[in-house]
């Protein structure tokens, strides 16, 4: 996700590592705050150039990687 916000060109967004996010079932996960958004990434390379294209970049949220809870 940094990578790919980096070579976006991306500024003013911050890609931080966590530590565990309390929803290890769901496999990887991030949140994109402030809107408080969790993504569940199911396939690594298509969802994290979409949800950086398209929530970081755009500020849409991508529907079918969000989280359920």
């Amino acid at each position: 996700m940094k990578t790919a916000a980096s070579e976006a060109g991306l500024s003013g967004v911050r890609v931080q590592k966590s530590g565990c996010l309390d929803f290890c079932e769901n496999g990887i996960s991030c949140v994109v705050y402030p809107e408080g958004v969790w993504y569940r990434i199911a396939e690594p390379e298509r969802d994290v150039a979409e949800i950086v294209e398209r929530h970081l970049r755009h500020g849409k949220v991508v529907k079918r990687c969000l989280m359920e809870f």
